[in-house]
């Protein structure tokens, strides 16, 4: 499990000694000078409010369980308290924790979540499936309730259980953290090559459940694309899919179930499509005049079908940032590096966007894809950086969320919203969004007088578009944090909504995204998620509030009424 206080291991912090750069840059640019860290409270100065027992539930999965399944533990109700968003960190790191799980259940087996699925809809017990827990939409947060509520934790349920070489599928439980998943399929040659930024503590199921995108999706599809069948029990029965390539028996339901964010059942099992483990794995660097250049030759990679496995471009706003996670060169290199810096300078790289570009397969494809890459890239004045920045990229890619647990020391707001839309409204979206953003930073009431952080970029592509990904970050006035948090967020999530964007690409809904839900889907839409809610789920007991709009705000102020704020404040 990963720390109470904040992301990742516990033993781990962003090794910020580490880039002498990044610092006094961070500084200037939220305007931290003179500001003292305030850490997390300690663990002494979290309290949590006394478990509601359904006793009816308790002896009955007392008597189907072992010890050690079903626990009341206070560590365990405290981790499963809050997902990873930044409200959720903010909260708990005061020592507020407004709702924990009563229980938490480990299932070992497919029998023993029917098991208990049974018993809570028997005995009216609410349940939120979990996985790994780096949710950032409030979609593993229990809401308040009179009700039980018990977590169902998926860690013990990590095994690939089968898989057919021949057919290039895998069958494996759905609570497989990334790690251990890419391990035992590359034990046996195989690999899933699904790399989402919570990879290192994120687990299958929790990617099937809310349409999780990974680094390498244009390769391999975001997780639905390599879904064959699933397995997801509900209040009123198991239900599962035929493990074959395609079908038309109706509406797909493994799209049903891919996408519902626990509020229909527990995901069990998931068979996979997965390929052989790629031979060679190369990645490169290259550094654009500017962001809209770059996007123009990922565009032209994309219908001329000459497209990486990985492609990832950096605004300016990025590029700067990631140059000073770099460990600075020294001797001979650090010469050389200055010299091609004044250099590229020279040639109009003033403001330059770095593109993160991986080649995956055998030796014959890599060398093919790379030639024709590499022409449209230079093509588009794209300057070739060699090997050391995606070695570097590689390095750090799974470590940004330690640096936003860093800066919230320091008495601000990280955050990210992302979102796809058309290639022809990419640009577009893109600049409107910054400006906004920049906009709210030279407000007069804003604490950081006119500095912030916005960077973006380009992370998945599509024949038809692409996502933006945007980083946030800002001062904070002490005793109005969240009611700033609620205002960007609803301030961002608006412009994509009123300018041809998704609600979310790949970080899905739970409570952050609710309100927007009839405008993503329609009013008809709604009524035919609460109808399969009703259907499968009738007495509500899978993850409540979240996913599909109430007639009421729920506990993150999230209904139709209130897509803004946070109503419960003030009550904090």
């Amino acid at each position: 499990m990963m720390k109470w206080w904040g992301w990742g291991s516990p033993d781990f912090e962003f090794p910020m000694h580490e880039k002498p750069d990044l610092w006094p840059w961070i500084v200037d640019e939220l305007n931290l000078k003179g500001i003292e860290p305030v850490k997390a409270v300690g663990r002494d100065k979290v309290s949590l409010a006394a478990p509601i027992r359904n006793d009816a539930f308790c002896r009955e999965l007392d008597a189907a369980l072992h010890v050690g399944q079903f626990t009341f533990d206070e560590e365990q109700r405290l981790l499963h308290s809050y997902g990873k968003s930044y409200p959720d960190l903010f909260r708990v790191r005061q020592g507020i924790v407004r709702r924990a799980p009563d229980a938490v259940v480990f299932p070992e087996r497919h029998a023993d979540v029917e098991t208990i699925v049974k018993a809570a809809h028997r005995h009216g017990v609410e349940v939120i499936p979990f996985g790994g827990g780096t949710n950032i939409v409030g979609g593993v947060n229990p809401l308040k309730t009179e009700r039980m509520v018990v977590t169902i934790d998926m860690a013990r349920m990590n095994r690939v259980l089968s898989i057919d070489a021949e057919s290039l599928t895998a069958v494996i439980e759905a609570g497989a953290l990334g790690p251990k998943l890419e391990q035992d399929l590359q034990s046996k040659g195989f690999s899933l090559g699904h790399y989402p930024d919570s990879f290192e503590y994120s687990s299958l199921g929790g990617w099937v459940a809310t349409r999780s995108a990974g680094m390498q999706s244009d390769a391999y599809g975001k997780i639905e694309h390599m879904v064959v069948a699933l397995k997801m029990v509900t209040p009123s029965g198991t239900l599962a899919t035929r493990n074959v390539p395609a079908a038309s028996s109706g509406p797909d339901l493994n799209r049903l179930m891919t996408g519902s964010e626990g509020t229909l059942g527990v995901i069990t099992e998931c068979t996979m499509r997965i390929h052989r483990t790629p031979p060679v794995k190369d990645y490169r660097g290259f550094l654009f005049k500017s962001f809209e250049e770059g996007v123009k030759a990922i565009h032209e990679c994309v219908n001329t079908h000459n497209l990486p496995s990985l492609i990832r471009l950096q605004d300016g706003y990025e590029t700067q940032l990631g140059m000073r996670m770099k460990t600075p060169a020294k001797g001979i290199e650090g010469f050389i590096q200055r010299r091609v810096k004044a250099y590229l300078k020279s040639r109009g790289y003033t403001y330059p966007a770095i593109m993160i570009v991986g080649f995956e397969g055998d030796k014959a494809h890599v060398a093919k894809v790379r030639a024709a890459t590499f022409k449209i890239l230079k093509k588009h004045q794209g300057f070739h950086l060699g090997t050391s920045v995606g070695k570097t990229w590689s390095k750090d890619k799974f470590n940004l969320p330690y640096l936003r647990d860093y800066v919230m020391d320091y008495g601000c707001m990280v955050d990210v919203s992302e979102t796809s839309t058309p290639w022809s409204n990419v640009l577009p979206l893109y600049h409107k969004t910054v400006a906004a953003i920049k906009e709210r930073f030279a407000s007069p009431d804003h604490p950081g007088k006119g500095k912030g952080f916005i960077g973006c970029h380009l992370s998945h592509t599509y024949k038809t578009g692409a996502c933006l990904y945007f980083t946030y970050g800002a001062r904070q006035v002490p005793g109005q944090e969240l009611e700033q948090y609620y205002g960007y967020k609803g301030m961002i999530t608006e412009l994509f909504m009123k300018n041809g964007a998704t609600l979310s690409h790949h970080h899905a809904v739970g409570t952050e995204h609710q309100p927007w839900m009839e405008e993503e889907v329609s009013r008809t839409g709604i009524q035919a998620l609460r109808a399969i809610k009703t259907s499968l789920d009738p007495k509500a007991i899978f993850n409540p509030g979240k996913l599909i709009p109430t007639a009421a705000p729920t506990e993150n102020g999230n209904g139709a009424s209130s897509k803004h704020a946070d109503p419960t404040i003030s009550g904090r």
